[in-house]
């Protein structure tokens, strides 16, 4: 009994652990349809367009692994764990995965 009270707990624990991991972070799923020099614009599964900031602490992955900006391109698809900046009223990036597909333009392109 002693045992399975105990598994019990640290299952719960863990569970409980693994669930705050996340925090507060809104998860934004869709295709990037435009870039500028510090925000990227998305257009989720609803057709929803929604702009989302980009900051200096801004992490960038693919396939798990750390990557450039430039990695991000109009066609990609991404996710993105954001915060809502209340006073600007847009959402703030803290970390997008970039996904695998072929996207067309670079943001160094998007800005010309």
């Amino acid at each position: 009994m002693l045992k399975k009270a105990i598994t019990f707990l640290l299952t719960s624990l863990f569970l409980a652990g693994v669930l705050l991991a996340h925090g507060n972070a809104t998860h934004l799923m869709g295709t990037v349809t435009a870039l500028g020099k510090d925000t990227v614009t998305i257009q989720d599964k609803d057709g929803k367009t929604v702009v989302v900031m980009l900051e200096k602490t801004t992490k960038y992955l693919k396939t798990k692994k750390p990557v450039n900006l430039d990695e991000l391109k109009i066609g990609s698809r991404v996710v993105i764990d954001a915060q809502m900046n209340e006073k600007m009223k847009m959402y703030s990036a803290e970390e997008i995965q970039i996904g695998t597909g072929a996207g067309t333009a670079s943001p160094a392109a998007a800005k010309k």
